[in-house]
This record gives structure tokens, sequence and C-alpha cells, in this order.
């Protein structure tokens, strides 16, 4: 009697694994979002403009009205910042359309450098320029990183090596406290808004901002938005980090300065570890990788300070 229809073939066994042996941890798979609505982009850019316009009519009639309101102010200004970058980064914009924007921008910037002196609010148009030049110039770096695995190893080594700009005499450092320097440093920043400066007696200015802390932003956004990383989250530490940062400038006297990459690498990398998957031989290409990124550094330190005019 024929049975084989009504018996199924027994599958064969799976391989047996080894006694202790842990089970491998399944990947985490991101999921790319859609492009965003332009909306994400004029709205945080609307607020750019309203805050840097607005601020220094406001009335500030004594020291604690002024300290309330610099806080406000920096949690908007940063807010709409990193708004606008991973607004500009949800839109997932083609590279003929990056780069548009990236001379467009560039250009921008350099006639209000040559020319914009006796604009009123000139200063504010140049801000801009320079936030949108570095905007979109990260984002055009951000096309070259082809594996999520490579964020947090840039995230890391960007942090460490503004940490060294900033506060231990590193490049950074060396241009602004040098008097031939500092000029030519200052043109590559972005004021923020002063709350007040037009009309009160107290007033309160938000501390420079760098165009590299404009470009890693980017970057840093651009990379997690386009492989479907954990964005949202990302940018909430960004815009805490960095708001806390230019507040404790602000607030507290005996801190000059603090990197802004640290906070920025730091949101990038933290909220997304999950994602990142290394094997052994990784890890330790990324250690070897990390000595020569410290010893180039060390390199280039003593190399740039030669390089330095003397101080008058």
């Amino acid at each position: 009697m024929n049975t084989s229809s009504q018996n199924p073939p027994i599958p064969p066994a799976a391989a047996p694994q080894p006694l202790g042996a842990p089970d491998a941890p399944a990947p985490v798979v991101p999921t790319r979002d859609a492009p965003a609505n332009i909306k994400s982009v004029l709205a945080p850019l609307l607020l750019l403009v309203v805050l840097q316009f607005g601020a220094p009519f406001l009335p500030i009639p004594n020291i604690v009205v002024a300290l309330v309101g610099i806080t406000i102010l920096t949690l908007l200004y940063v807010g709409s910042v990193v708004g606008f970058s991973l607004g500009v980064a949800r839109q997932q914009w083609s590279l003929p359309i990056l780069i548009a924007g990236f001379v467009g921008c560039g250009s921008a910037w350099g006639a209000f450098q040559m020319f914009g002196r006796g604009i009123p609010f000139g200063y504010a148009l140049q801000n801009f320029a320079l936030l949108g030049l570095g905007t979109f110039f990260g984002l055009l770096i951000s096309k070259m990183i082809k594996h999520a695995n490579m964020i947090g190893p840039i995230g890391v080594m960007v942090a460490l090596i503004d940490i060294w700009g900033v506060l231990f005499g590193g490049i950074v450092a060396q241009l602004l406290t040098n008097k031939a320097t500092k000029s030519i440093a200052t043109t590559a920043m972005g004021s923020g808004p002063k709350l007040g400066a037009a009309t009160s007696k107290f007033h309160l200015a938000l501390p420079d901002i760098g165009i590299g802390d404009y470009l890693f932003l980017a970057l840093f956004l651009g990379a997690i938005v386009h492989f479907g990383m954990n964005w949202r989250a990302s940018a909430i530490w960004m815009w805490a980090g960095v708001s806390a940062a230019l507040l404790a400038i602000v607030l507290l006297p005996f801190i000059p300065a603090l990197p802004g990459l640290l906070f920025l690498g730091a949101g990038a990398v933290l909220p997304n570890l999950k994602y990142f998957q290394f094997t052994r031989e990784e890890k330790f290409a990324l250690l070897y990788a990390g000595i020569f990124v410290g010893l180039l550094t060390i390199g280039l330190y003593f190399g740039f300070t030669s390089m330095l005019p003397k101080q008058p």
C-alpha cells in the first residue's frame, strides 16, 4: 500500500550547535523613510529668520529677564539649526541639487564677505549663507559614507580631535588666540542672535558657531537618514548637547569654549549603537586606525603651530 502522500518526507536535522554556544543576535535592519515634505526645511528656516532679526529688538529690563531670555533663545536657535539641517537631509536630494546648493550658498557667503558690510543686517544674511554652505557641503560628504558602520568611528574620531583642538591648545584654539589669525578664523564662524542688543541696557549674545559644526551636523544627519537609522533621537541628542554647551559658555565665565563636535558625535553614535555590527577583525582595524589618527593629529599639531605667524 502506497502511503507517500500521507506521510511527507522528514526534513534533515539541523547541524548540532556546540554546547553552551550563544545564539547569534539577529542584525538590526534599518528602514529608510520616504523623502520629507519641504515644510520640514522652511519651518526651521523661518524660525531662524525671526530669531536672527527679532531678538535684538526684544526689550530686556533686567538681568533676570536677560538670563531667562537667553536660555529660551538658545533652545529655539539650536533647535532651528538642527531642524534645518535635518529637514534638508530628509529631502534626500540628488547630487546635482546638493552641488547647486553648495555653490549658491558659497557664492552668497563670499559676496557678503566682500560687499555686505554696508547692508542692513548683512551679518545675519552672511550667517544664513554660511549655514547653507556648511549644510550642503556636509550632505555632499555624507554621500561618501557607504555603510552605517562608518558613522560610529567617524563620530568618535571627530569628537576626540575637536576636544584636543578646542580645549588643549589645538588648531582651533591656536587660530582663535593668535591675533594674526583670529580675524581670519572668525570669518568662518556664524554669529547667533543678540538678545536685546538694539534696545536694551542688558543684552546677551550666543557664542559663534563654526562652519565645521554645520558641516558635521549635516554629515551625520544625512548619513543617519540615508541608512534609515534613528534620526529623531539623534537630532534630539544633538539639540540638547549643543544647547547645554552654548548656555554653559554664556552663563559660566570659567568656560570660554567647548568642543561642539563632541556633542554632535555623541548624538550620532549613542542612539544608534544597535545598528553597528563589527566583526573581530573590524574592531582591530578600528583600533589601528584610531592609533594612526592620534599620531597624525599630533604631527599636524606641531606642523601647524610652526606655520602660525608669531604673536606681535
